[in-house]
């Protein structure tokens, strides 16, 4: 799609992508795209629908702390307070 394209370019180019933020966590909660996607397997699509078929990405899910903890029983992953908040 020509959209994957702008993203392989700004790649190319060693640019960062304009991302307009659609998802939003309290600066509280540590979230992190790479371990999800490359160390969970969890594809986009499972958190943002049908990505490449879409022009453009809509909020698909809850984060709430509910529905995390719910997604991490669902794949049988832990859910320790520390996997997404700094201790105190």
């Amino acid at each position: 799609s020509p959209h994957i394209q702008k993203l392989a370019d700004f790649e190319k180019q060693g640019k960062p992508v304009p991302w307009v933020k659609v998802y939003r966590v309290p600066d509280y909660v540590y979230f992190s795209h790479e371990f999800h996607y490359k160390e969970a397997g969890i594809g986009c699509e499972s958190c943002h629908g049908p990505v490449a078929e879409r022009e453009v990405i809509v909020k698909e899910k809850s984060v709430s702390m509910n529905a995390c903890m719910a997604c991490h029983d669902k794949h049988k992953a832990p859910n320790d307070c520390s996997l997404c908040h700094d201790a105190l």
